[in-house]
């Protein structure tokens, strides 16, 4: 089961700017992830719920997502890599909810998996680029699902394409974490922008691969 935040950008960033316009969303057939996969679920905006989950076979569940990515000042809570767009792993990793304070991290809450998932135990892949600009400065970004945290570095400049993915370590560089061993019908993650120019935490998309291990 895979989940896509579909992000967007505007010409003038901020509230006050031009509207927000949202990315392309993937089609059914666009296989992404590390573990590729049609049928991504797209999460559009910077808040919803999104009920009837699919699987990647694209049978419908009774499994929902629940997100929140606040938007604070001139940052509108999602955003884009700014990737030209191809379908695929370029347009999943492109866009993405953008929290912009520590006190105002984004939480996505996915609820009611099957027994067809809990029952070996899953885990969830968290992806997690963001646009940096075009300095060298640093930021870090982290997340949490109960007590299992990861902390992110991600240095500028910002990519001009997607390449290949790359597992953070601890406190390291990549582009996504995973989450192993979970069992819970409903779980909750956490982005919470830490240190650097312009604080974010990304998240570009998730998976939940089941069984654990796999």
């Amino acid at each position: 089961m895979s989940i896509d935040f579909i992000g967007g950008r505007s010409q003038m960033a901020g509230a006050g700017g031009a509207m927000l316009v949202a990315a392309p969303a993937m089609a059914a057939a666009d296989v992404a992830g590390v573990k590729p996969v049609a049928r991504w679920n797209g999460a559009a905006n910077i808040m919803g719920t999104l009920p009837n989950l699919l699987l990647a076979d694209g049978t419908a569940t009774s499994a929902s997502v629940m997100w929140n990515s606040p938007s604070m000042g001139s940052n509108p809570g999602e955003w884009l890599v700014g990737f030209a767009d191809m379908p695929g792993n370029t347009r999943m990793m492109n866009g993405y909810l953008d929290p912009a304070a520590a006190s105002t991290p984004a939480v996505v809450t996915v609820s009611g998996l099957p027994t067809s998932i809990t029952s070996g135990g899953y885990d969830v892949y968290v992806y997690v680029t963001g646009e940096v600009g075009t300095g060298t400065s640093t930021r870090t970004y982290n997340y949490a699902i109960g007590t299992a945290m990861f902390t992110v570095s991600q240095t500028g400049p910002t990519p001009t394409s997607f390449t290949s993915f790359t597992l953070a370590p601890a406190g390291g560089a990549g582009n996504y974490i995973v989450f192993r061993n979970l069992t819970a019908a409903t779980f909750t993650l956490t982005a919470t922008p830490g240190t650097g120019n312009a604080t974010r935490a990304p998240v570009n998309g998730l998976q939940i691969v089941a069984p654990t291990g796999s």
